[in-house]
């Protein structure tokens, strides 16, 4: 989801996500989901990515990113701080996943079931308001403001905090993890990845498959024109890598979304 008005946040945006070559040989869905919503008060961009022993997550995943990013648009307008924020987004959040799971569930001991299978997702996102920039993360990830790399996780035993864990009984009711905050006005790029965004990083030297070209630096997203011109050119590129008779580069489902500033009008 995407939605365009006059915005005080004057960004470029695009996004695209290619399910990871473990997961086409092994006949699952892309489990990463990503979401933005842009309005006069401010820009929301979350990234969402199933637990890979859901047999469904990529439900959870792609509920999960309309529902936080319609959670922090329709609070852009309050008075509240980001920390407050972003607890009432959390809350917000987990009452609609709260009230699906039990619609979904045959009885109340199924309950923990439907949660495990449905909706255990991590989660990256930013809010830009004129305010200011705040990026979050439950779980793991990558973040890149201005060219500076920030990676979230990985956690021991590979496994990430997931916000359906405070659906269940006796969970730990896991919050947010603010990692940067900054002026508005002192982002001029933007990257949010899913974890197998690092991937992508770590083949940056590597020939696309069937090409002799290289797949070349993350900066790329955010450099290169083409990549805000046409919405779904950050798909493509990444599928475009995800080719070849050894199912291509990315093992993992892979999502980004790049933010850029626009470039001053004249």
């Amino acid at each position: 989801m995407n939605t365009k008005e006059e915005s005080v946040t004057p960004f470029d945006i695009a996004g695209g996500s290619v399910t990871g070559r473990a997961h086409v040989a092994a006949g699952r869905n892309n489990q990463d989901a990503f979401c933005w919503a842009s309005d006069a008060d401010g820009l929301v961009a979350v990234l969402c990515d199933g637990c890979s022993s859901g047999p469904h997550s990529e439900v959870g995943a792609q509920v999960g990113s309309r529902l936080l990013a319609q959670a922090a648009t329709r609070l852009l307008r309050s008075n509240l701080d980001m920390a407050d924020l972003l607890e009432q987004v959390r809350q917000d959040v987990l009452a609609s996943l709260r009230g699906l799971a039990r619609e979904m569930s045959v009885d109340a001991a199924s309950f923990a079931r439907t949660v495990a299978d449905h909706f255990l997702f991590t989660i990256v996102g930013v809010l830009i308001t004129a305010g200011g920039a705040t990026t979050f993360s439950l779980g793991d990830g990558l973040v890149v403001i201005n060219g500076e790399r920030t990676q979230l996780g990985p956690f021991p035993n590979n496994e990430p905090p997931y916000l359906g864990y405070a659906l269940l009984p006796g969970a730990l009711d896991l919050s947010f993890k603010v990692h940067r905050s900054m002026a508005a006005n002192e982002v001029q790029s933007l990257v949010l990845g899913t974890d197998g965004a690092v991937e992508l990083e770590a083949v940056a030297e590597r020939p696309i498959p069937g090409r002799e070209e290289a797949v070349g630096p993350l900066s790329q997203f955010w450099s290169d024109d083409r990549f805000f011109k046409n919405p779904d050119i950050v798909r493509r590129r990444l599928a475009v890598l995800n080719r070849g008779p050894r199912g291509g580069l990315l093992s993992d489902d892979t999502t980004l979304v790049v933010l850029r500033r626009k470039a001053a009008e004249g």
